[in-house]
């Protein structure tokens, strides 16, 4: 019931937003043939053509794209000026193949990519509208609802959750009456009303006469489900149960159909999806032919020439990595060390005598890497992905965190989401790896093409500008 007041709020904010967007764009061609160029090529149907094509991409995103319900249902402004910056790149890349698909040569290109800061703009005005305008539009007092909370817990594990989402629920029309709970429930941390304890809850419906009862945790049986259901729909009401599988097994709990039966697993691996591992793999292929022609062959001519001065030396130094499934393979580095310390399997510290000088700076700018382009073009490793540590490491730390070998179900990368946070250098303390596992299992439910497309610029600016923990 909630979902489906959440997806039609969205809807009808993309449609807000599409409006808008036709809107500012009619606005905007305006003003360009009256200040800017009066005597611009094409007319305003030609050019309409284009603003159809960003909205028609505009609709997709948000039909198909559930990673930005989140930033569109809270009321943060940070995650909606980030969803108005998604949305404008996929606006703008789609838009851009569309022209170049079409070698449409009667349309302006400077009006096109002038566009773009006011499509931006837009998006973000209409974002941050969302609360003010389409919920109010779309929850109004004849659609609010009531919720009667029930729990059999004395204490509940987690009450500044719950209450942070009553609140946010405030805005699509639900109030919260009060709970149902043992008498020595604590209700200030969830900032809502005593009326009574469970074996009272008939008494206490009919007094409420709420629209939903919500029980804070699932039923012990088969009976209490009976039970429970049979109270609120003889009373025409709905009866919800908080699903606490995250709660009581640690690890985030998704449910889905498959083929007619309903599963619930533990983890989301967008990468399973042919599609996704083609355009990873394509992307590998892009990026790694980019790297090998350009960059490799006179950044192998620097490097040999820096260790004839420094340290004579092997130009390359191979060293076996885990890799997906368990596996293992050689993996290519730039020599940064001097000849004999690769024996030395310990994490390189901060001024560690194993390095001679220029091999620091390769290591600061992470250029001693770029060999392992090399490794993503022959498929063993990917541009992006949790960074593979030696077999002798993988036994060590996979005692910190029980979801350790979850990164194995990916290609490793050349970079990842906790280098570009910073995380990089030696891992100094227990903390330290645990908070670089948690990023790579963050990625791996998380990946979308963009994903790895942003953090290859990320990487690309870190070489430009070296982070601190970087030697």
């Amino acid at each position: 019931m909630i979902r489906e007041r959440q997806r039609g709020a969205i809807a009808l904010h993309a449609i807000f937003q599409a409006i808008a967007v036709y809107g500012v764009f009619a606005l905007w061609y305006w003003f360009f043939i009256t200040v800017v160029e009066k005597d611009l090529i094409g007319n305003f149907w030609s050019y309409s053509l284009y603003a159809g094509v960003g909205i028609g991409a505009l609709l997709l995103r948000a039909a198909y794209n559930a990673n930005d319900d989140a930033a569109r249902l809270s009321g943060l402004f940070m995650g909606r000026l980030h969803l108005a910056g998604r949305q404008t790149l996929f606006i703008g890349t789609v838009v851009v193949f569309f022209l170049v698909a079409t070698k449409d040569k009667e349309i302006s290109r400077v009006f096109l990519f002038s566009w773009l800061p006011i499509l931006y703009g837009t998006l973000i005005a209409t974002n941050l509208a969302m609360p003010h305008f389409v919920f109010p539009l779309a929850f109004g007092d004849s659609s609010r609802q009531k919720f009667l909370l029930a729990t059999r817990e004395p204490a509940f594990r987690k009450p500044e959750r719950l209450a942070e989402w009553i609140q946010r629920q405030k805005r699509m029309g639900i109030r919260v009456s009060g709970i149902v709970a043992p008498s020595n429930f604590d209700t200030g941390k969830i900032q809502t009303t005593w009326l009574g304890i469970p074996n009272e809850i008939e008494k206490i419906f009919e007094c409420e006469s709420p629209d939903v009862l919500l029980w804070l945790e699932p039923p012990a049986d088969r009976l209490e489900m009976t039970r429970f259901l049979n109270l609120a729909e003889s009373r025409g009401a709905r009866l919800m149960f908080w699903d606490d599988l995250e709660e009581r097994f640690g690890a985030r709990a998704w449910s889905a159909e498959i083929d007619g039966l309903n599963f619930v697993h533990f983890r989301r691996e967008p990468l399973e999806s042919p599609l996704n591992r083609m355009l990873k793999r394509l992307y590998d292929i892009l990026l790694s032919g980019i790297a090998i022609i350009l960059v490799f062959p006179w950044l192998c001519v620097l490097v040999w020439f820096l260790q004839r001065l420094q340290s004579p030396g092997p130009l390359f130094f191979r060293q076996t990595r885990s890799g997906i499934g368990g596996g293992q393979f050689r993996i290519f580095k730039f020599r940064t060390m001097h000849t004999g310390s690769e024996r030395d399997t310990s994490q390189a510290r901060e001024q560690d005598s194993r390095i001679f000088p220029a091999g620091r700076w390769l290591r600061k700018t992470s250029l001693d890497e770029v060999p392992q382009f090399l490794n993503v073009f022959f498929g063993d490793m990917s541009v992006v992905g949790p960074r593979p540590h030696l077999p002798e490491h993988n036994s060590q730390w996979q005692r910190l965190l029980t979801a350790y070998n979850v990164r194995s179900v990916v290609k490793p990368g050349i970079t990842g989401l906790a280098q570009v946070r910073g995380m990089r250098g030696e891992a100094r303390t227990d903390e330290d790896v645990v908070r670089r596992i948690e990023a790579d299992l963050e990625y791996i439910e998380n990946y979308s093409p963009l994903v790895d497309i942003a953090i290859s610029f990320q990487t690309a600016w870190q070489i430009l500008v070296p982070m601190k923990t970087a030697y």
